[in-house]
């Protein structure tokens, strides 16, 4: 399996997909730290930034949405196989076709993971820089970190999992993207207006419980979530039944 993983980076490190997407994340970071001192409002006159704990958590996280890359991101680590006309020889190489969506998997985690970590680099030097700019406190944000970054990291190494999933069910992979975007743009703001209690067991709602942050519904409407640990259980498992389906249509489907 440490073969596979060595292969699977090796691949990874040769594309520009990770470039791109890391490129990607840090510009739409940059803006949303943007829009949370542009928009929001944090009580009376002089109090125009973030000061209370979960306004600074959620400051740390305002990368929190890509998590939408990170999927991405596990999305194209396999269906590129397929694009590419390679999985024929990765299979010639992994010819156990669970090892091989294993290994990805772990890959996945790890460079979902990563991202994460980046994400909140951004956050907290673009955030960090902008709050004490406008006289807030760099050092309260410095110490969120520890109730944010767990969460955070975590939620990113998911939800690659769960692309990773998904692409391995679908292969193919223009139909992987768009389904698994318009699942998490469309169709889940749909389902949870429907039933609001349906958002802590839908992929956001776990992954909104398991990154220690505060969200709620649009029209106020305040939204129940599980405990963090709850939220990032039932986010990998997710990952793992899609991944498990995946498995199992892989070495029943004829490569050819």
């Amino acid at each position: 399996m440490i073969a596979v993983i060595r292969s699977e980076l090796l691949k990874i490190r040769t594309t520009a997909v990770p470039w791109v997407l890391a490129g990607i994340a840090v510009l739409i970071n940059g803006l949303l730290i943007l829009v949370i001192f542009l928009s929001q409002n944090y009580g009376g006159p002089g109090d125009d930034v973030p000061h209370t704990t979960q306004q600074l958590r959620n400051l740390l996280g305002s990368g929190f949405q890509g998590y939408l890359l990170a999927l991405i991101l596990g999305v194209l680590l396999i269906t590129i196989e397929f694009r590419h006309k390679t999985v024929t020889t990765s299979f010639l190489v992994t010819p156990r076709r669970p090892a091989f969506v294993a290994g990805k998997l772990i890959t996945a985690a790890i460079l979902g993971a990563l991202l994460g970590v980046l994400m909140l680099i951004v956050a907290l030097v673009g955030g960090g820089l902008t709050l004490t700019a406008r006289g807030g406190s760099f050092t309260g944000l410095v110490h969120q970190i520890p109730a944010v970054a767990p969460g955070f990291i975590l939620v990113f190494a998911l939800f690659s999992i769960l692309g990773v999933g998904i692409g391995s069910i679908l292969t193919n992979q223009v139909a992987a993207i768009m389904v698994s975007l318009g699942w998490f743009i469309i169709l889940e703001a749909i389902l949870v207006g429907l039933v609001h209690g349906a958002f802590k067991w839908v992929p956001t709602g776990a992954a909104d419980a398991a990154s220690n942050l505060t969200r709620n519904g649009g029209n106020g409407i305040h939204l129940t979530l599980f405990s963090w640990w709850q939220g990032g259980l039932l986010m990998l498992v997710y990952g793992l039944v899609f991944a498990g389906i995946g498995s199992i249509l892989l070495t029943s489907r004829d490569i050819t």
